[in-house]
């Protein structure tokens, strides 16, 4: 703002003009400017904006869970099966806006696949140092509620592999509790895996608890060292996921299901006993 004075008593040669100057936006140290506050807020919505697409993201595969359970009971058909088919149904709904890992799964990434990912397997190129090996994962397919074979990932009905997998046992009363051996080896074993055994058993039951147990005893059998329990809150559970993981194929290892007692599981006595080192030696 400017303001003109002149000095009237005078003529017009002698006359003068001051100007004086207002600026309101002037600096002042004592009174910094609102750009941290401004800052400061935008961060805030920033975080709330993420925090709710990680919500509505855990939200949508809850009722994914869900519903695979429900397709379990209604269509009679396996775990896997259902799995991948709401897989497909959420994804032409639409994208979710998370990125990375957790997108790939959201898309349908199977558990074999995400096995395979963890050894560095990339979609369209061959597992090994020299891309070398299998390029899709095997998948156990049921033929009926206690036998399956084992094929590609992507081949048709015709190209399937006959051969009907091992693995599964019944030996023992059944339990809530499964107990799954050589699906990883030794030092193989990550924060992340309770979770995606966790995520799918779900597809079977509801799981109460997943516990891994590592022996780590010089000259213990690999493919018995690391020990995973499954927990779930019904024999059924149980079983399903007993007849469906036993003798799957995933990353070059045979997957062995069986029950586990459920009074050894109460006292956490998770140790290969003296019956179960007998058959290793």
């Amino acid at each position: 703002m400017c303001t003109v004075a002149g000095d009237r008593g005078q003529g017009p040669s002698s006359s003068s003009v001051v100007v004086v100057r207002e600026d309101a936006d002037e600096y002042d140290p004592g009174r910094p400017n609102d750009f941290e506050e401004v800052r400061r807020s935008r961060e805030v919505q920033r975080k709330e904006a993420e925090l709710e697409v990680g919500r509505q993201e855990r939200l949508r595969l809850e009722a994914l869970q869900q519903q695979v359970g429900r397709d379990l009971i209604n269509l009679n058909i396996s775990g896997e099966e259902a799995f991948l088919q709401r897989a497909r149904i959420s994804n032409r709904g639409g994208t979710s806006g998370v990125t990375g890992r957790d997108s790939k799964d959201s898309k349908g990434l199977s558990f074999a696949e995400r096995m395979m990912e963890k050894m560095g397997w990339k979609e369209g190129q061959g597992l090994g140092k020299s891309k070398q090996g299998i390029v899709t994962p095997l998948i156990a397919q049921k033929t009926d509620s206690r036998s399956g074979v084992i094929v590609n990932a992507s081949s048709s009905a015709a190209h399937q592999d006959k051969r009907p997998r091992v693995g599964t046992s019944f030996q023992g009363p059944p339990s809530r509790v499964v107990l799954l051996r050589n699906m990883v080896g030794p030092g193989e074993v990550d924060e992340e895996l309770e979770d995606e055994i966790g995520l799918e058993c779900s597809k079977f039951g509801n799981v109460q608890s997943v516990m891994i147990f590592e022996v780590t005893e010089p000259g213990f059998p690999a493919e018995q060292s690391v020990r995973i329990f499954v927990e779930f809150d019904r024999e059924e559970g149980a079983t399903k996921a007993v007849v469906d993981l036993g003798g799957r194929f995933f990353g070059g290892r045979t997957v062995q299901a069986t029950f586990f007692d459920l009074s050894r599981w109460g006292r956490k006595d998770l140790a290969p006993n003296a019956e179960e080192l007998s058959t290793f030696r």
